[in-house]
């Protein structure tokens, strides 16, 4: 599968992940990708239904966050990316994503806490966020926070 999602074969790579999905539904990760590239009514469903079918996937809270994001859907995705993060804290970019959720609705305290834990946790695991620019966004909402 990961082979043809490579070459670029989005079609051979989608009929792949259905096949897996037959075999074994309760494959999450198979699941979420399978909801990913679809009408975004019809992925908010699939991953809601997911989300509630299995409440405690940091990854289907995850993916929630990421496609209310995409919509600029703020609050909700605050909330999944809280969930997210809570089911697992050990996640750099649970707790990114969930910083930039938080200054995308000006609560900048809480931004600034997030986006250094998200630092923090990068340290000891891998993260696909940018450290340096993240330090500079922390270096700028500390600088509000301090005042002149």
């Amino acid at each position: 599968m990961a082979l043809a999602d490579v070459r670029g074969d989005a079609q051979q790579a989608r009929m792949l992940l259905r096949r897996i999905a037959e075999i074994d539904p309760a494959d999450l990760s198979v699941q979420v990708a399978l909801s990913e590239n679809v009408d975004p009514a019809a992925q908010e469903a699939r991953l809601l239904n997911i989300a509630a079918a299995q409440p405690q996937s940091a990854a289907a809270a995850f993916a929630l966050g990421n496609l209310y994001a995409g919509q600029a859907r703020w609050r909700e995705a605050q909330q999944a990316y809280f969930n997210a993060w809570t089911l697992a804290p050990d996640q750099p970019d649970h707790a990114y994503n969930l910083a930039v959720s938080l200054d995308q609705l000006r609560q900048s305290k809480l931004a600034l806490q997030y986006y250094r834990e998200a630092l923090t946790l990068r340290s000891q695991r891998s993260a696909a966020f940018d450290a340096d620019a993240v330090a500079s966004r922390v270096a700028a909402l500390q600088a509000t926070q301090d005042g002149p």
